[in-house]
């Protein structure tokens, strides 16, 4: 799945004389600026690319004439596929070829589609010592990606509008107490849900497993969070600090399925942990952030709301 961010600068440009005159709006490509060389057919377009981190993306130039049909293709420098987003991104267009002996208004046209790989997710380590967190949720193809809601301890996955209530027979780890879940085999004498019964591992197999409470705390004291938006999507940037402060992960404000209805997404976001909560037979552990500021970890999460699931691998806190 691509996402197409664009970014317009109308120009004023009469034949190798006049400025042109450069403005810009769009979350992915901003600060579009430019001019033509001096005695020259060439026009230097500069734009940032504000981007997820570690992602490519393919940029795109297109110029369009008011009074004068264009077709550009004579473009070179940070165009095309394989950009890394960074400040001063530098295009050449050569215009003295494109637009031979002609003047008038033109509309120049930035776009930013980002290049989603597909298969293996990327792993994130945050901290010395901690796990490593995949960079996107069961179910989503790109970081700002929803994914797919379970109950917990379900590994089948489900859309909004499944039917996620405490009455849903299909259910099974509601109203059962740590010892009934470990005798029936749902969780393991360490107290997490057993391999079979974790999504992650039954999802993407390997290593990956659901995080535990201790490592959702961990990852709260030990990373900085700052609420952003990307490629529409609100939620945080969670950053490594030190040595880790290139790395971070994006957690999506996903909302939660409870029962048919799909609640405060956009504004709530909710993972499962694979711990139950000890004194209550329908609780889990679970990490919670909101559009507020607060985040923290959730002690009364019930066991039948859809929450996604955001993997991890390595070692348990």
């Amino acid at each position: 799945m691509s996402v197409r961010k664009s970014v317009q600068l109308l120009t004023t440009w009469i034949v190798m004389a006049a400025a042109i005159m450069w403005t810009g709006r769009a979350e992915t490509v901003t600060n579009v600026r430019g001019s033509q060389r001096p005695n020259s057919n060439l026009v230097d377009i500069y734009y940032d690319l504000n981007a997820v981190d570690g992602w490519s993306y393919t940029v795109e130039v297109a110029i369009e004439g008011r009074t004068n049909e264009v077709t550009a293709t004579t473009f070179s420098g940070d165009v095309g596929k394989g950009i890394a987003p960074g400040k001063n991104r530098h295009i050449v267009w050569e215009a003295g070829i494109d637009w031979r002996g002609k003047k008038g208004d033109v509309k120049a046209v930035v776009t930013a589609t980002v290049e989603v790989p597909k298969g293996k997710p990327k792993k994130v380590q945050l901290w010395a010592g901690g796990p490593y967190w995949a960079d996107r949720n069961i179910g989503a193809d790109a970081p700002w990606e929803y994914g797919l809601y379970f109950w917990w301890g379900d590994t089948t996955g489900h859309r909004p509008g499944y039917n996620f209530s405490s009455g849903n027979s299909a259910i099974y780890t509601y109203g059962k107490s740590v010892s009934e879940l470990q005798s029936a085999g749902w969780v393991t004498s360490s107290g997490v849900l057993a391999p079979s019964h974790d999504a992650a591992h039954v999802k993407w197999g390997g290593a990956w497993r659901m995080p535990t409470d201790a490592e959702f705390s961990a990852l709260i004291n030990n990373c900085d969070w700052t609420w952003t938006t990307q490629s529409g999507v609100n939620g945080y940037v969670v950053r490594g600090r030190g040595h880790y402060s290139s790395n971070s992960i994006f957690l999506p404000c996903t909302g939660l399925g409870n029962g048919t209805s799909h609640y405060s997404a956009g504004s709530n976001g909710y993972h499962w942990s694979s711990v139950p909560y000890p004194d209550k037979s329908w609780g889990a552990w679970s990490l919670y952030f909101h559009a507020s500021g607060s985040h923290g970890l959730g002690d009364r999460s019930d066991r039948a709301l859809g929450l996604p699931v955001r993997p991890v691998q390595g070692f348990t806190n």
